[in-house]
């Protein structure tokens, strides 16, 4: 094969990945409203109480739609850098999407529990997973990034401005997570802040080090 007919090749390989993520993507944001159920048999004053009773759904909706809606925005901002795919990188971009897709159970846990005694442990169980998440997201690009790779998975050099600056936002993400873990057995509205405000940092666009910022 000539160079150009491998880079066509590489670059079909990662616009697959990208397009079977997508669709994996969209299904898991889309099971998050299910867990929004509409109140049947009610009176209109008894349905406007049941609507205000569901806040609960929610809370949980809203935090998980931006959350899976930031993890797509971070997957396909991986995806403009990385221009090579192998087996490791497709057996961890697997994992990833697994986690995703489980997102939304720990999403129904704090629809049925939050406001309950038992919203410590369903919020728990939803930091914890972001902190999966964010660990396995973590693992992914340190690998794709890795100059060890042999050919390169990266299109761009190691010295490029966008890899720099997604290895400084990714830089502590799963410590930050572990950090909103340990607050969700202290006050559950912390720690559902803390994840709130973790994805709202991630979905800014990152930039490199405060050295390297012209």
């Amino acid at each position: 094969m000539t160079p150009s007919t491998v880079d066509q090749s590489a670059e079909k390989e990662t616009a697959r990945v990208e397009a079977f993520s997508d669709g994996v993507f969209s299904i898991a944001i889309t099971l998050l409203i299910l867990e929004i159920r509409v109140p049947r048999d009610l009176s209109a004053a008894g349905l406007g109480q049941a609507l205000l009773h569901g806040w609960p759904s929610y809370i949980s909706f809203l935090l998980s739609f931006a959350g899976v809606g930031i993890m797509w925005l971070n997957h396909h901002r991986l995806f403009t850098v990385i221009g090579r795919t192998n087996h490791t990188l497709l057996m961890l971009n697997g994992v990833l999407l697994l986690t995703v897709t489980v997102m939304p159970f720990p999403t129904s846990l704090i629809a049925a529990y939050l406001g309950t005694e038992g919203a410590t442990m369903a919020v728990a169980v939803y930091v914890g997973w972001s902190v999966l998440i964010a660990t396995v997201y973590h693992v992914l690009w340190h690998y794709a990034a890795s100059p060890k790779r042999d050919p390169p998975l990266l299109h761009v050099s190691q010295d490029h401005p966008a890899v720099r600056a997604i290895f400084q936002q990714y830089r502590a993400g799963p410590l930050w997570y572990l950090g909103a873990f340990a607050a969700s057995f202290w006050s559950t509205g912390l720690a559902l802040g803390l994840c709130a405000a973790f994805a709202f940092y991630f979905a800014l666009p990152p930039k490199p080090p405060r050295g390297e910022r012209t």
